[in-house]
């Protein structure tokens, strides 16, 4: 195994993940919300059902880039389509970078980890993300290293989920509730933008020259 290439693609798939994840949206809210009622450890529940869909997701999408890889119109526009994502998710961030996280109350009748993975399933952007920005990835992956480079990316972006929502809920059990109006949060916020905006020129690059 290459050590470098599979460096380089975890910290690729660790960025991306890391990216998507500080973003406010449902899956946030909600285990910010779990948290204040059930303690520290809820974000790496959450998690471990957010990871279970992600998982079914990669199988799916491992299955068919064998075939995808082989034909390169295919691979391109998956390329050109990634990019493209990742180039507005670091302008949405940038965007919404003074956004706030509303907390709300309530009691859910599951666990977390159902919870995770029904905010995540039933969130309109995940598909649409690993159809683009997830599927370019995974294709990176594969053209370095194969299924192991696939494996690898995902790796890294699961990690980044967990690290990211296990912190929260650590902070959120606390009574942190201004954890999303720091500038450090906005600082981090705007360093990964620009790490996305990099990536995704860099997919729509590889796209645009990659040969049969």
């Amino acid at each position: 195994m290459d050590l470098t290439n599979a460096a380089l693609l975890l910290v690729m798939g660790f960025l991306v993940g890391f990216s998507g994840a500080i973003m406010p949206g449902p899956l946030l809210v909600y285990t910010i919300n779990e948290s204040l009622r059930k303690g520290k450890w809820v974000g790496a529940l959450v998690i471990v059902g957010h990871g279970i869909v992600e998982a079914a997701v990669f199988l799916v999408l491992a299955l068919g880039l064998i075939e995808l890889i082989s034909t390169p119109s295919l691979i391109r526009a998956v390329g050109l389509a990634g990019g493209a994502a990742l180039i507005l998710m670091a302008a949405h961030s940038l965007k919404e970078i003074n956004s706030t996280v509303s907390v709300k109350s309530g009691r859910e009748k599951y666990g977390s980890v159902v919870g995770g993975m029904i905010f995540t399933a039933f969130n309109p952007g995940f598909p649409i993300w690993w159809m683009t920005a997830g599927s370019a990835l995974l294709a990176e992956g594969f053209k370095e290293m194969g299924y192991a480079g696939m494996a690898i990316v995902f790796l890294g972006h699961w990690l980044a989920d967990l690290g990211w929502f296990l912190f929260v809920s650590m902070t959120s059990s606390k009574g942190s509730r201004y954890l999303f109006e720091r500038d450090w949060y906005r600082m981090i916020r705007a360093i990964l933008s620009a790490m996305l905006l990099v990536i995704g020129l860099y997919f729509i690059s590889s796209a645009v020259v990659w040969e049969t």
